[in-house]
Formats: C-alpha cells, structure tokens, sequence
C-alpha cells in the first residue's frame, strides 16, 4: 500500500487525475531508453514515415529525448520543465507509442561518417 507522501508527490507531478497512458509512456520509456539498442529502435520507430505522430515527434525530439535519458525523479524532472514552461505531464504525452506491425522492420539505419 502507498503512503499519503507518495499519493501527494505523485498527485503533484501528474495531477489529481493522472491518465496512467501518460505515466508507462514516461516509465516504460525511460526503462527502455538506458539500452542503447533499445533506444535506437525507438528512435527508428518514431522516425517511420508511416508512424502517425512522426512529424509531433520532430518538432519535440529534444525535449522527448531529454526527458527519456534523465537521471532525475519525477518530481525533480517536473520542476525543472516547470521553470523552463512545461510540465512532465505534458511532455510524456509528446511521447510517441511504438507499433508493433512494424517494431521489426524498424532497425536502426547505419550513419554514414
């Protein structure tokens, strides 16, 4: 069972109504970000032309990419984005889903020197 200091640091990070699409997008993602064959099929999968939020992705990718590869709590990441205008909530749902129908086909492309 969770204590109330939980609920409340929780609460505020992802409101009093956290959708919880939102929180295993950042969760699962920030899991699977710290392998980098990992994080090159992401990355590869959300740059897919047939991936439905690919150009969403591109204009956040910094942002997304920051936040995956942090170090920091939750709280601790929500009140940097909050100097800086956003919020964790808000940058976990930029965080594209991963398609299966093509997660296999979706290797990372070699880059040329």
């Amino acid at each position: 069972m969770r204590d109330q200091s939980t609920i409340t640091g929780e609460a505020a990070v992802w409101g009093p109504y956290a959708s919880y699409d939102d929180v295993a997008r950042f969760e699962y993602g920030r899991r699977l970000w710290r392998f980098p064959e990992m994080r090159a099929r992401l990355i590869a999968n959300w740059l897919d032309p047939r991936h439905p939020h690919r150009e969403r992705f591109l204009r956040q990718r910094a942002l997304i990419e920051e936040v995956l590869g942090s170090e920091e709590s939750a709280a601790v990441l929500n009140a940097s984005l909050c100097r800086r205008g956003t919020t964790l909530r808000c940058v976990a749902r930029e965080i594209p889903v991963v398609f299966g129908q093509w997660w296999e086909v979706a290797q990372p492309k070699e880059e040329s020197p």
